[in-house]
């Protein structure tokens, strides 16, 4: 095909380049939208009137994972500040929680062997830390919505954070079904 180029730049980044018809304009190089009136048309910002977009992606070849040197211990993410040891999170709240960061996540070895780290239970809620996961167990969101008078605007606001636990029952129950 050749509108579609593959090459390796000397900096060693391998790069896809494909000749395509600019997606605002749908190739004609005359843009028409809500300003455009009847019989009006301008030149396309995205392709300059061109009605084709060159796109370009850069990338390193996968040549196995790297080792980081940096590293000892490995978490799931979280919307927190994180290190290694004993940590108080949400001091001075009815959320305050004291965590032996050393018994959470895996180590770095573990996790080069394979194995994932779990959430930490006692820090977030399971909205707060996989929120596209609860979004897929039917009727997940609509409980925490339910406990919140009907509506969950901001998560970390939600009434039922001092009974995560019983969130990450559901949450974990599901998941390993």
């Amino acid at each position: 095909m050749e509108d579609i180029k593959c090459y390796v730049q000397d900096d060693g980044y391998s790069v896809i380049e494909i000749d395509q018809q600019c997606g605002s304009c749908s190739g004609t190089g005359v843009y028409k939208g809500i300003a455009e009136k009847d019989g009006v048309g301008v030149v396309c910002n995205t392709c300059d009137g061109t009605g084709r977009k060159l796109f370009k992606h850069f990338y390193k070849v996968f040549e196995g994972r790297k080792i980081r040197d940096d590293v000892d211990r490995v978490y799931r993410r979280t919307n927190y500040v994180l290190r290694t040891g004993k940590i108080v999170f949400n001091k001075g709240t009815l959320n305050e929680v004291e965590i032996d960061m050393d018994k959470e996540g895996v180590s770095y070895l573990e996790f080069l062997q394979g194995k994932m780290p779990n959430y930490i239970e006692k820090l977030q809620c399971p909205m707060l830390a996989d929120q596209g996961a609860c979004h897929n167990i039917q009727g997940f969101v609509e409980r925490c919505n339910k406990l919140n008078d009907g509506w969950l605007g901001f998560i970390p606001e939600c009434k039922y954070l001092g009974n995560k636990s019983d969130c990450w029952n559901l949450f974990n129950t599901v998941k390993m079904s």
